[in-house]
């Protein structure tokens, strides 16, 4: 397979000026308590994890009940956990991991605000950056990135955050919170389940030819929207309206389908004019397909569903539904790594043409992010940063209670104002 095709290189934007909030107390490298052993220091990437955007994915646990205790207590269950997650201690080196036993950056730092000023915050500004640690993710021009990075930031209130920040070419989310309960665990003097790495064998699979292209420069606006599970199920109820296909649609197949179509309108209402759109949803391989992924598998293991619409001013959810299900099915009748590879090219190739708009959507709904206890108690709040990747992006989140899904939604600046007044949207939001 042999494609030319145009890619938007990812940036991180910044606009106007943001206040100081934190001070950095210290900063450590942790090391494995155990070397790697010999045959285990090479971990080769999948063409899954080459096909996976080359940024760092933030997640902050935030926790009201913490004091500042023994930080060293942190740092000894982290290299006992690096021991097991041996890849998150080398330093990315494509087309494969170098399990070299370098470690990892942990960064405490304070913070000058009260933890209800973040978790209460709708928009996700850039003032979270300053909880996370390396913010602006994997410097591509490094001969040897980092795999993850760490920081805990004490609040003036008592509370504090656990920032951990992975690179998606070496994880997915299952990865990343399979990890952090690992750690937690360990931390809370119990016995966690151990993961399953397995390394890869590279095909001789063909690379579509990319051009790179410098875009206009477009600021984004990010925002978080809750959707109770009331309101999700009168979704649930308007979609079984539509007709005898789909039934019974999950909360993520509702909530997906319509934030995708008030995006898409957002889009045309800004521009004037409708083009075909796309949704490209990632899909857990994991216990899903007849290929052999574990359910403990750490490492990439997602495909990317993809409905496409003509014309994105005639979005109909169920039609979105269906068109779904349909990928879904064909994913589950995969065998081989290499073969989801091959069919997230062709997700790609949709994703980057300019004529099509695109959007992505990641669910993470029934992941166990709620149940990081490192002692404190389950987190308050868990979020999920949107990354440095210029593109419409959605995270799907259970809420803290499991009483309906976080939505945070990346959209161009223009047209976050337009979807946000999206009156359908606001039949089903909360408090928008």
């Amino acid at each position: 397979m042999s494609s030319m095709i145009n890619i938007i290189m990812p940036k991180f934007q910044r606009f106007g000026m943001i206040r100081k909030l934190h001070t950095i107390i210290s900063q450590k490298t942790i090391k494995p308590s155990f070397s790697t052993p010999p045959h285990l220091k090479t971990h080769n990437l999948s063409l899954i994890d080459h096909l996976s955007p080359n940024i760092h994915m933030p997640c902050v646990f935030y926790y009201k009940n913490c004091t500042k205790g023994d930080i060293n207590i942190l740092k000894k269950s982290l290299s006992q956990s690096l021991t097991q997650y041996y890849p998150l201690a080398g330093r990315l080196i494509a087309p494969h991991i170098d399990c070299n036993d370098e470690g990892v950056e942990f960064v405490e730092a304070s913070i000058d605000t009260r933890i209800d000023e973040f978790i209460l915050k709708k928009d996700q500004d850039e003032t979270l950056d300053q909880l996370i640690p390396n913010a602006l993710g994997c410097d591509v021009n490094k001969t040897s990135p980092n795999v993850i990075a760490i920081q805990l930031s004490h609040f003036t209130c008592g509370g504090a955050a656990v920032a951990v920040s992975i690179s998606h070419q070496a994880s997915d989310a299952s990865t990343l919170v399979n990890f952090v309960n690992h750690w937690a665990t360990i931390t809370r003097g119990g016995s966690p389940i151990n993961p399953s790495f397995f390394s890869s064998t590279m095909s001789n699979f063909k690379f579509p030819e990319f051009t790179i292209v410098e875009t206009p420069k477009v600021k984004y606006a990010t925002r978080k929207f809750v959707f109770p599970n009331s309101k999700l199920n009168e979704l649930k109820n308007k979609i079984n309206a539509m007709g005898t296909s789909p039934m019974n649609p999950t909360r993520v197949e509702s909530l997906t389908s319509l934030i995708f179509k008030c995006a898409a309108d957002a889009a045309t209402t800004k521009s004037g004019s409708s083009q075909p759109s796309s949704l490209h949803q990632a899909v857990n391989l994991r216990g899903n397909t007849n290929a052999n992924f574990h359910k403990l598998a750490s490492r990439n293991c997602f495909a990317m569903a993809v409905a496409k619409i003509k014309d994105s001013g005639q979005i109909e959810l169920n039609e979105v539904i269906t068109s779904l299900r349909k990928e879904r099915m064909e994913l589950q009748e995969v065998r081989e790594v290499e073969e989801v590879g091959k069919k997230m090219v062709n997700s790609w190739l949709t994703f980057m043409d300019d004529q099509i708009r695109s959007y992505a959507f990641s669910s993470v709904c029934r992941l166990p992010f709620y149940q990081v206890d490192f002692g404190w108690g389950k987190p308050a709040q868990v979020m999920l940063r949107t990354g440095n990747m210029d593109a419409n992006f959605i995270y799907l989140m259970d809420t803290p209670f499991e009483d309906g899904i976080e939505a945070t939604v990346q959209l161009e600046e223009e047209e976050m104002i337009i979807f946000q007044n999206n009156k359908e949207l606001q039949t089903y939001a909360e408090d928008i």
